[in-house]
């Protein structure tokens, strides 16, 4: 029997194992998604061969030397060793380690904070559903995982456990290297802090042990957000990122989610529930589970690329206030014996070998070369959106002269072609601002002036989609001329 348990994996084993090969089979499609991945590859590779973080531009001859700030440099160094290891499917991998992780984490606050197994995974998995809205390999993901570490540490605070604190600072010194959403981690700590004061609202909670644990670790962590390349310049970059409502417009995971869509249905589930379970149960809702909850409500309505942020924070504390409601309304539903008896079964067994054979095997077949999709292609950049033929066209003739090339290539133009050449323009718009990507929209879109950009930065051959309007326009003009075409990407150059 011993033998069998240490077997027999257990239910939340079998979810995380799920998440890591979905993710893991899906890796094509995340591989493909948008143009920022290879950038942050290339820009890992330069940090590990020089040792040295570059907080200004070198890859747009339209912004050399302007400011860019750092704000996910040690995660472009992890991507670039994962890379170097094991290729695109590496990253592949790390993505869904991360992932896991992550859902780890919260599935067990869940489950701990609502002493209810099936609350727990019902609201984990709708939680995941929720979240593949956006879950792609780029730095965001490490935010992911900190969110979820950065809130079990806060309630064990809030638990008594003053040792709990000072992992804070450290967290965020990762985070703020990791990624900018660093501030998401300083905007959860007001709001315990806010929070606990508001549910304890006297001047003896100044004097608590938690309310020092809790403002000594979030003052000690915001002096380490500091801590970067970049210094105090961090948070000003951070902060006027969304504020330009022109830059912003133009990113579609900056906008608000067509909740039309099926995959957006998860999130609406859980924001129905956890407002009925809020108004039924017979629990106390603390400030703290409220200013969370609408917060990040507000937060995922706003912006598509929050929802996930939303079901992180949001999933523990939906369940326990589901549990509550269900046990104060139905408490004598034969569903409670049911769930006491499977739970007991499922914490009598072990099975988490299982995990790091299921992650080992992955990696083995990974580093073999093969994947786990059907068409076997989690490990390339597809033809079909990267311009994979024309860059290896461009090794073997090489062009004199700047460039002007599509905005979701610029980064695997950089990760082939770099230093042989610059590019026009790619995702990082933070550091392009408005009026360099009002230019690029100018030309692309064939609005009034665009050939006097063209002019201005003295372009000299033009790298874009075969159907793009821009190459009807260049080639009717008789002042160009086409140099390689294939089903994807077509090259022209100026006569």
């Amino acid at each position: 029997m011993k033998s069998l348990r240490f077997f027999l994996p257990r239910i939340e084993y079998m979810l995380f194992a799920a998440m890591f090969l979905g993710i893991a089979a899906n890796g094509h499609r995340i591989l493909n998604f948008d143009g920022d991945l290879p950038r942050h590859i290339l820009m890992g590779e330069l940090i590990l061969q020089t040792h040295h973080v570059s907080t200004t531009d070198i890859f747009s001859f339209r912004t050399v030397g302007y400011p860019s700030i750092p704000h996910e440099w040690l995660t472009q160094v992890l991507f670039a060793g994962v890379y170097d290891w094991l290729g695109l499917g590496g990253i592949v991998l790390i993505t869904a380690l991360i992932i896991m992780l992550t859902w780890s984490i919260v599935y067990y606050e869940a489950l701990r904070k609502s002493n209810s197994l099936f609350a727990a995974m019902t609201f984990t998995v709708l939680a995941v559903g929720a979240a593949q809205i956006h879950v792609l390999p780029r730095p965001h993901i490490l935010s992911y995982i900190l969110t979820a570490i950065w809130i079990a540490l806060l309630e064990r605070i809030g638990e008594g456990k003053q040792r709990a604190g000072w992992p804070l600072p450290l967290v965020m010194l990762l985070w703020v290297n990791l990624h900018g959403m660093f501030v998401i981690g300083i905007f959860i700590w007001g709001v315990y802090l806010a929070g606990d004061f508001l549910d304890h609202p006297s001047r003896t909670w100044f004097s608590s042990a938690k309310a020092r644990t809790l403002m000594i670790g979030g003052a000690l962590s915001l002096v380490t957000t500091l801590f970067s390349p970049s210094g105090p310049h961090i948070w000003t970059a951070i902060t006027s990122l969304g504020s330009n409502t022109y830059i912003t417009s133009k990113i579609p995971e900056y906008q608000s989610a067509n909740f039309h869509l099926p995959e957006t249905w998860p999130f609406i589930i859980i924001l129905l529930l956890v407002f009925v379970a809020f108004a039924r149960t017979t629990e106390k809702v603390s400030w703290i589970e409220i200013l969370l909850v609408v917060s990040f409500a507000g937060f995922a309505l706003y912006t598509s690329r929050m929802i996930p942020m939303f079901a992180i924070v949001a999933t523990p504390i939906a369940a326990k206030a589901f549990a509550g409601w269900m046990q104060n309304d139905y408490n004598q539903s034969r569903l409670f014996i049911i769930e006491k008896n499977i739970h007991k079964i499922n914490s009598s067994s072990n099975g988490l070998i299982w995990l790091p054979v299921v992650i080992i095997g992955a990696i083995m077949f990974f580093n073999s070369g093969k994947a786990l999709d059907s068409k076997d292609q989690a490990g390339i950049f597809d033809e079909r959106f990267f311009p994979v033929k024309a860059t290896m066209w461009l090794q073997h003739h090489p062009q004199r002269g700047h460039m002007f090339n599509e905005f979701d290539w610029g980064g695997y133009l950089l990760l082939e072609l770099w230093p042989s050449y610059q590019i026009f323009m790619d995702g990082h718009t933070h550091i392009y601002g408005e009026e360099l990507t009002r230019e690029y929209e100018r030309v692309i879109t064939l609005d009034s002036g665009w050939e006097e950009i063209l002019v201005k930065y003295d372009v000299a051959w033009v790298i874009v989609r075969a159907d793009a309007a821009l190459e009807r326009a260049l080639s009717a003009s008789g002042n160009w001329e086409i140099a390689y075409r294939d089903q994807t990407a077509i090259i022209l150059i100026r006569r």
